[in-house]
């Protein structure tokens, strides 16, 4: 797939560069049809390398794989741990071998630096957001368990940045954000930030109401949660 979207984008450069030349050679009857073969075709081969390596990035994780070793940890536990997780370690070991079938490939025929980096940054986005569906998975959350999701993520964030060089961290405020709501403590604020992060699924927001928003009453849980139904309704295609 690298070699077949990098050819295009080749192939399309080489086609920007010979765009004077062609129009110099074609009656001025037909430069209408070059132009609409540069803006239709040529000038949006660019744009397959976000289809094409977003594609790769989702198949390097198994998501369901992951989200199920997620939902067996125990996020309501009473005391700080030390360690983290085990899905962190299958988010890892994934992403290393990913690593050397790219060295590997690089033995073989080189992969552009910017191919390389963007099947990285769809990797991990999709992790990323992999992290916070398994988050709002959690039933019961205790502060203990909100500190072993921020030691989990930590711990990803340290390894990848070695395995892969990339800085920043694509969607990382993404995650770091979710678990931070966790920490709120008011029915106003709750509300309030969830108004702002509409960007959240309805499952992801109802899940800090629920889980998050313990110390809130059932009446103001339901509230909210009206309030979230509501949103999504709004942002839903007629």
């Amino acid at each position: 797939r690298v070699t077949a979207v990098e050819s295009l984008v080749f192939l399309s450069q080489q086609f920007q560069s010979l765009q004077p030349q062609l129009e110099s050679l074609i009656p001025s009857s037909r430069r209408a049809f070059l132009s609409q073969f540069y803006s239709q075709t040529v000038s949006i081969a660019s744009e397959l390398r976000r289809v094409i390596y977003w594609g790769v990035g989702e198949k390097v994780i198994d998501n369901a794989k992951l989200l199920q070793q997620m939902v067996q940890v125990k996020w309501d536990i009473k005391e700080i741990m030390s360690q983290h997780s085990h899905y962190v370690d299958y988010i890892l070991t994934e992403c290393q071998i990913l690593k050397r079938r790219i060295d590997e490939w690089n033995r073989i025929t080189r992969m552009p630096d910017r191919a390389i980096n963007m099947v990285w940054e769809y990797v991990i986005r999709n992790i990323n957001r992999t992290f916070v569906e398994g988050f709002a998975s959690a039933r019961k959350c205790s502060h203990e368990g909100r500190a072993l999701m921020q030691l989990d993520f930590q711990q990803f964030l340290l390894q990848i940045e070695k395995l892969t060089k990339m800085r920043p961290i694509p969607e990382r405020e993404f995650v770091e954000t979710y678990i931070k709501a966790y920490y709120i403590t008011t029915e106003a604020d709750l509300e309030q930030w969830i108004r702002d992060h509409r960007t959240y699924s309805a499952k992801q927001l109802t899940s800090l109401v629920q889980c998050g928003g313990a110390h809130i009453n059932k009446k103001a849980q339901k509230r909210l949660i009206g309030i979230i139904e509501e949103l999504d309704r709004t942002r839903r295609p007629n």
